[in-house]
């Protein structure tokens, strides 16, 4: 669209103005094309279609042609606005437009939210913690005792005695929230390993010295952030009955059973390796990532900018979205959880700024760098998301390209290209102890 002007105002650092005026000569082209189309089909009495003449068409039909010839010039002018000012909106942004005439130009502004601009400098040569990696014979030896134990033959115990730590517990139960029971919180000959953490601690250390045919109430006051949101936030009363108490014989810990998981092992000592390499598979992905949380914060802390303030909604949106989902699948509702969303979404507010503000200096870098996401790099990425979840190449980008999750996975790569540029232009130092700052 040609005869348009445009001016830029800076309302902040991340909020922008584009007032646009489009001259009276394409206002009046935009009309009259208007009305030619209208003059075709309208039916008014008194005229043929096609006859009808453009001053009684525009008794008829003034104000519609107006509002129409606004929404055209609109919708035509915008993008090409967006382009030659070379603002990209984060978000939708809002239209506030001017009475239009037949006669005069035509004026509209647009309010939209940016990237904020933001010098970075010295973010090559960072000086960062990282853990020097270290699987001890005693890790070994605890995740040989978790296999051995999932081997275990569980039996009825004998003697007339309760509950013991290890032993495993038949035992029904109930969870109740002021009285009332909490949905899908129930189970019927259910197995616990008591002293294993693997169901609720509190339960599993106060049954303990129960007898078969005992009851318990057990009351559990629920941290906000468990990971189980049916009861997170809660004071849970459970009733518990212990049906059975039985006890594990452990396989004998030897090369015999060893051999149990494949031609590979030969002897425990093959076991042994085995899980030495899967143990440091682990925590070197473990320190990895933790040494780059600790860099890209480093950096990200300092540089100071304002927020666009729709990322940091859409970013408290998509997590609520999450929460909710998680709930519904329980039956459950926030407001049922006795979680207020107003709360919530305070309470995420600043976490949702931090990874907003380190996602944004890490595109900064990309950019001053060069670095760029190559169709090699999205190859590779599918190919270890292949290995890992067994499903097929062809299947997972189908999935992604009809599900609009390309542009969000190039992110991803992306961001994990820069940070590992960062990483190799880091001072790393060595540390013998565990960092979890954070």
């Amino acid at each position: 669209m040609e005869h348009v002007k445009t001016e830029i105002e800076e309302i902040s650092q991340v909020r922008r103005k584009i007032t646009v005026e489009i001259d009276s000569k394409e206002v009046a082209k935009t009309i009259d094309k208007l009305y030619n189309q209208l003059s075709r089909k309208a039916k008014v009495k008194g005229f043929r279609p096609g006859k009808t003449p453009r001053t009684i068409l525009e008794q008829y039909y003034g104000k519609q042609v107006l509002r129409d010839a606004r929404s055209d010039l609109i919708r035509d002018s915008f993008p090409k606005v967006l382009e030659e000012t070379n603002l990209f909106p984060l978000g939708e942004p809002i239209i506030e437009d001017m009475n239009i005439e037949p006669n005069n130009s035509f004026k509209y502004s647009i309010f939209l939210e940016v990237k904020p601009t933001f010098e970075i400098k010295d973010y090559i040569g960072i000086s960062v913690d990282k853990e020097i990696l270290n699987v001890s014979e005693e890790a070994i030896d605890k995740a040989i005792e978790k296999i051995r134990e999932s081997h275990a033959k569980v039996t009825s115990i004998d003697e007339d005695r309760g509950i013991t730590e290890h032993d495993h517990a038949v035992i029904s139960y109930e969870g109740y929230w002021e009285g009332k029971p909490i949905k899908n919180i129930k189970g019927q000959e259910f197995l616990v390993h008591v002293g294993s953490g693997n169901f609720y601690k509190e339960v599993e250390s106060g049954i303990i010295g129960l007898k078969k045919g005992d009851s318990k109430d057990i009351t559990v006051n629920f941290d906000k952030n468990f990971y189980d949101v049916r009861v997170a936030g809660r004071t849970v009363n459970f009733h518990v009955a212990i049906l059975d108490i039985k006890k594990a014989d452990l396989p004998e810990l030897d090369d015999d059973f060893a051999k149990t998981f494949g031609d590979d092992f030969k002897s425990l000592e093959d076991l042994r390796k085995k899980v030495k390499e899967e143990i440091t598979i682990q925590e070197e992905q473990r320190i990895e990532r933790e040494l780059k949380k600790r860099l890209i914060k480093k950096i990200s802390d300092s540089v100071s900018f304002q927020f666009p303030q729709v990322l940091v909604e859409s970013e408290i949106e998509n997590t609520i979205n999450s929460m909710k989902q998680r709930f519904s699948l329980n039956g459950l509702t926030m407001e049922s959880a006795g979680i207020s969303e107003s709360n919530m979404r305070e309470e995420l507010r600043k976490p949702s700024e931090e990874r907003i503000k380190e996602d944004l200096v890490l595109d900064k870098i990309a950019r001053l760098e060069g670095i760029t996401v190559e169709e090699n790099d999205i190859k590779e990425t599918f190919k270890d998301l292949s290995e890992k979840t067994g499903t097929n190449v062809a299947t997972l980008r189908q999935y992604y390209e009809s599900n609009n999750l390309m542009d969000h996975l190039q992110a991803q790569i992306l961001a994990e290209k820069t940070l590992n540029f960062l990483v190799k232009g880091a001072i790393i130092n060595n540390k013998n102890e565990v960092l979890n700052e954070t």
